[in-house]
C-alpha cells in the first residue's frame, strides 16, 4: 500500500509539472504577436492587472480599447479589428451572434447595482427611494453603458423613475466617469455596479436587487476573423485569474 501510495504521488507531480511547462509554452508560443482586446470601461483596473501579467508570461503585446459596452459593440459591428471583447452587458453577445461576429461567449462575473452617494449627499441620501427627493443631484451613465441601462430598469421596477424630475443631472458615457462624479463631489448620488464602487473607495448605501435590475453577467466574445487561439488562451488565462477581478467587487460567475 505505502508502495502504492508512493508511486500514485510522484505520478500526480509529474503530472502537475507537465501541466504547468505545457500552460508555459502554450503561452510563449505566441509571443510577438498582438491582442487586440475590448473591455468594458468598469473592468479597467483588475484588467491592467491581468494584462500585466499576461504579457509577462506570454510576450504578447495586448492593446487595450476600454469603453461603453456599447460602443465597443458598435466598433466591433463596424468591423473595427478585435479578438477579444469583454461585456457588462449580455446583451451584446446576442447581438454579435445574430450579426454573425460571434465565433464563441462565455459568462464570466456578475454583479450588482450600489447607491454611492458624495460627502455634500449624505445628509439628503440614505436610500434609493430618497433619489426622488426634490434636493436631490443624482448622475447616471446613459444607454450605451449597460450599468446606465441596469439603474433605469431598477428605477422603474421600483416605481422611482418617473419621480425623479429634473434630478438626474448627467448621464455620461461610462460607469467610470458617474464615479468620479460622485468622489469629487459634483453630485449627491450615482447608481454604478459594486465592483466600480469599490474600485474608487465609495462605499455603498444601498443596493438594489437584481430583481429589478435583471441579472447582471459581465461576459467575455471571441470575435469572428481575429486571432482565435491568442483570444482563447487570454481568456482563460482570465478567467484562471478572477482573483484580480474578484478583489474589487466581482463574484465569478457559476
Amino acid at each position: 500500500m505505502r508502495k502504492f501510495l508512493s508511486v500514485l504521488l510522484v505520478v500526480l507531480l509529474l503530472t502537475f509539472v507537465v501541466s504547468a511547462v505545457y500552460a508555459a509554452e502554450d503561452l510563449s508560443r505566441f509571443k510577438g504577436q498582438q491582442l487586440r482586446l475590448f473591455v468594458a470601461a468598469g473592468m479597467k483596473n483588475p484588467m491592467d492587472e491581468t494584462i500585466a501579467a499576461f504579457e509577462k508570461a506570454s510576450g504578447v503585446r495586448v492593446l487595450p480599447n476600454y469603453g461603453p459596452s456599447g460602443g465597443l459593440y458598435a466598433q466591433i459591428d463596424l468591423n473595427q479589428p478585435c479578438d477579444l471583447y469583454f461585456t457588462a452587458d449580455w446583451l451584446y453577445i446576442d447581438k454579435l451572434a445574430e450579426s454573425g461576429k460571434l465565433v464563441r461567449a462565455r459568462k464570466f462575473l456578475s454583479d450588482n447595482i450600489v447607491l454611492v452617494v458624495s460627502s455634500g449627499g449624505k445628509s439628503k441620501v440614505q436610500k434609493v427611494e430618497d433619489l426622488i427627493k426634490p434636493d436631490v443631484s443624482l448622475v447616471l451613465a446613459d444607454q450605451l453603458a449597460p450599468v446606465g441601462v441596469y439603474a433605469e430598469n431598477g428605477l422603474r421596477s421600483l416605481g422611482l423613475w418617473d419621480k425623479l424630475g429634473d434630478n438626474v443631472k448627467a448621464r455620461p458615457s461610462t460607469v467610470n466617469q458617474v464615479a468620479i462624479m460622485v468622489q469629487q463631489n459634483q453630485v449627491d448620488a450615482g447608481l454604478i455596479f459594486s465592483s466600480v464602487a469599490n474600485s474608487y473607495g465609495l462605499e455603498p448605501v444601498d443596493v438594489i436587487d437584481m430583481k429589478h435590475t435583471g441579472e447582471i453577467i459581465f461576459a467575455t466574445a471571441i470575435i469572428k476573423g481575429g486571432n482565435t487561439e491568442l483570444a482563447e488562451a487570454f481568456e482563460n488565462f482570465a478567467f484562471q485569474h478572477a482573483a484580480n477581478f474578484a478583489k474589487y467587487g466581482w463574484v465569478p460567475y457559476e
